[in-house]
């Protein structure tokens, strides 16, 4: 970034995208109303918008008014030369066309619902069977002899050996109207389990109409033509320049086991058995089940990304914008895999990622999860939606805390969660504050700007310079995953997490990633399905789509990895690359006949000497200091506080649905590293209260500069001692938000380019 950018932000149109706030419309809309609001938001430092429908609206959504009213907006954003995102629904969740598209059945979520039934032994049992086959075949092709395949609904099983049983036996014959039809009955000599198994659909009105079939295409191309193609077919020129980002919010599977008619036909492709016949394995715990459930999500998961959020960022890219989705439950592995079978991978398949982040608190991993997926899938500038239930008693002071935390674990965009238009009555309670004219600290957001443009515009040319990449164990969750059926969604005690090794997965998940940021080690967590987007040089993984380089590797708690990750790794360490290994060996691919290379392959992994294997522990602590002796550290505190302190380093073992993040708070010094081809970028945060005084040994070429965010002010670092390439620094941190240390890569006169 330019010294005379990073001094005077506001009218530096590259860094227009640093802040672009949920405009909500949420009453009656009249247009000298609208354009008063725009012009404060441009006089403020703020360029783009996004004009959200929301609860308090008067009006036709999407009808002409509608677009009638955007196009105001657009004309005054075209003559200030300000920016446009299209919010795609009215309220939440994306998918709905405001409840239009759900009106149709077939464009609801479909689910799967288990009823268990223990039968004791000499007990007589009987079921209505039916067919759980897609229902898309005629009279003719039923009654056909070698016809239509029917597969029932009920299952069973011996209670103590848990081996299925066949239906022949204990189906009747009867002859009934001329034709035969077949009873279930059930008795036996020992405890038997049945499983009845039922795919429903939510009636409309009430959960139905906001539960999408995200893994249905034609419901989404519903939903774009409902939504995004009207407005292209409004503003066609507009796209591309004025109008930039289609926003998509907070999607989800309701339920516990979603479902699609096109499942089974995929699900049978892919894996190469029928799922139908195996439907109780998502409910039956063990591992032999458990891989079963492990091949049902991962098709779940893939029929999302590519379903839903694939076919709208493929229809955005043809129309000149980009997509950017938040999804939900991103705070753990445990919300990630109930609301969207593997939340990673969904980022794949994006524009540029999405995030939230509800309440005043800091300190979760959520943010984490998002820009790790950015890294690894080489997709850039982070949006988090941000502020909502903070409160009407929100500060300056917490605002830019809160900023400040975002951009340290790699957000680029504030999306301001929001700019009210109107808080009448109601809807000044509709998840509050709003941050516009309303808010009590309406005059000081041009600072609050200018703060949030220096941090984008150091840090979007930038990538992050973290030499750790830590494996994200979702297959090994889906193995002990039990899900509750109970809850759909909207919940603070919502579904525990019944398996015991399940709940330990992401427990242990959070306290390493936790701890390894309040010990300031960075790193990025690595979905699977990356491997693509990584080769092996020198001993290091490089992110061909980035050019980040990576020397460490830490994989916790890994009982199943699909075989192209353990490939990827053993050249790795065959290379020369360090990894550790915490808790478990993986024993098991995603292909059942791949399972005897994984196995193999960690076999003699463990002979090489780069490899480290702590078995039966997943300590924090542990993995810390193995990375402390093997990181290579271009920073290091010398005196003052050393690390930060999180008051919340794990959730409860139950999902909760929303995340507020409230009581969680950090204390202390963070810092990570940023760079780009001239520069090194130390971000350092004090979030302790009063001002701190640090003794800071670096490694640099050239003497390094703080550049201070909140003034704008650049001045040279006070060394109080060099030896060659090495400084020894005195820094003063101020309380709440943070500073750049920056030192040329290799030439000391491109650090002070103007």
């Amino acid at each position: 970034m330019k010294k005379s950018d990073f001094m005077h932000p506001k009218g530096v149109k590259a860094l227009d995208g640093a802040q672009v706030p949920f405009w909500f419309w949420n009453d009656t809309l009249e247009d000298g109303e609208l354009k008063r609001q725009a012009a404060l938001m441009y006089d403020a430092g703020i360029k783009g918008c996004a004009p959200h429908a929301r609860t308090g609206f008067r009006g036709g959504y999407l009808d002409d008014a509608w677009m009638a009213h955007f196009e105001t907006v657009l004309e005054e954003q075209k003559k200030r030369g300000g920016t446009l995102w299209i919010y795609d629904e009215f309220n939440w969740p994306s998918g709905t066309g405001g409840g239009e598209i759900t009106k149709n059945e077939e464009f609801r979520e479909k689910y799967l619902m288990f009823h268990r039934v223990d039968v004791p032994a000499g007990t007589v049992f009987r079921a209505q069977i039916s067919n759980l086959s897609p229902s898309k075949f005629n009279m003719e092709d039923q009654y056909k002899e070698g016809g239509h395949k029917v597969r029932p609904n009920v299952f069973c099983y011996d209670a103590q050996a848990m081996e299925p049983l066949a239906l022949d036996p204990f189906m009747v014959a009867k002859t009934y109207a001329g034709m035969e039809v077949k009873d279930f009955q059930l008795q036996r000599d020992r405890d038997t389990a049945v499983y009845m198994v039922k795919i429903l659909t939510e009636p409309y009105p009430g959960e139905g109409e906001l539960t999408p079939d995200y893994l249905n295409p034609d419901m989404t191309d519903a939903f774009i033509q409902m939504t995004h193609e009207a407005y292209y077919k409004r503003f066609p020129r507009d796209f591309g320049n004025v109008i930039q980002v289609a926003f998509d919010d907070e999607t989800r599977f309701c339920h516990a086991f979603p479902w699609t008619e096109q499942l089974p036909e995929v699900f049978l492709e892919k894996k190469g058995y029928d799922l139908l016949e195996r439907l109780p394995d998502l409910v039956i715990p063990g591992e032999e089940a458990g891989r079963t459930r492990c091949d049902y999500f991962d098709i779940v998961a893939d029929l999302y990304r590519e379903n839903y959020h694939g076919r709208i960022h493929q229809w955005c890219l043809t129309h000149g914008i980009d997509y950017c989705p938040h999804l939900l439950g991103e705070e753990t592995l445990a919300g990630q895999v109930r609301f969207s079978g593997d939340y990673m991978r969904q980022l794949a398949a994006v524009g540029r990622p999405g995030i939230d982040h509800l309440g005043k608190g800091i300190g979760s991993l959520n943010i984490k999860f998002a820009s790790s997926a950015a890294e690894c899938y080489g997709k850039s500038g982070l949006a988090c939606e941000v502020f909502a239930a903070c409160g009407w008693d929100l500060t300056f002071e917490e605002y830019i805390r809160m900023v400040t935390w975002l951009y340290t674990q790699g957000v680029k965009t504030i999306v301001n969660h929001g700019f009210f238009y109107s808080i009448r009555d109601f809807r000044k309670y509709d998840w509050p504050p709003s941050q516009f004219f309303q808010w009590k600290e309406w005059d000081r957001m041009p600072a609050a700007n200018q703060l949030t443009r220096r941090y984008y515009g150091m840090l979007s040319d930038a990538v992050l310079e973290a030499e750790t990449l830590i494996y994200h164990p979702v297959e090994t969750y889906w193995l002990h995953y039990l899900a509750d059926q109970n809850f759909t969604h909207g919940y603070y005690h919502g579904p525990l997490i019944a398996d015991e090794r399940a709940a330990e997965l992401d427990k242990n998940q959070q306290l390493l990633l936790t701890a390894l940021q309040m010990k300031n080690i960075d790193y990025t967590v690595f979905p699977s399905d990356a491997v693509k987007n990584f080769v092996c040089e020198n001993g290091k993984l490089k992110n061909i789509l980035t050019g980040q380089e990576y020397s460490l590797f830490i994989l916790p708690m890994c009982q199943v990895i699909p075989l192209a990750a353990a490939r990827l790794l053993e050249l790795f360490v065959n290379s020369g690359g360090r990894l550790l290994i915490m808790d478990a060996l993986p024993e098991y691919a995603m292909s059942r006949e791949e399972d005897g290379q994984v196995r193999e392959i960690f076999r003699e992994m463990l002979k090489k000497p780069g490899v480290t294997f702590m078995e039966n522990i997943c300590d924090a602590g542990a993995a810390a200091a193995w990375l402390e002796e093997n990181l290579n550290r271009e920073l290091e505190i010398i005196s003052g506080i050393r690390e930060n302190k999180s008051t919340c380093r794990y959730y409860p073992s139950w999902v909760i649905d929303p995340y507020i993040h409230d009581g969680e708070d950090m204390d202390g010094i963070y810092y990570c590293c940023y760079g780009n081809k001239v520069q090194k970028l130390y971000f350092m945060v004090n979030y302790t209260r009063d001002i701190q005084t640090l003794t800071v040994k670096l490694h640099g070429p050239s003497a390094p500069e703080i550049w201070d965010p909140m003034t704008g002010e650049i001045k040279g670092a006070r060394i109080l001692e060099k030896k060659g390439s090495t400084c020894l620094l005195e820094i003063q941190l101020p309380a709440g938000y943070g500073i750049f240390l920056v030192t040329a890569k290799e030439h000391p006169e491109d650090i002070s380019g103007s």
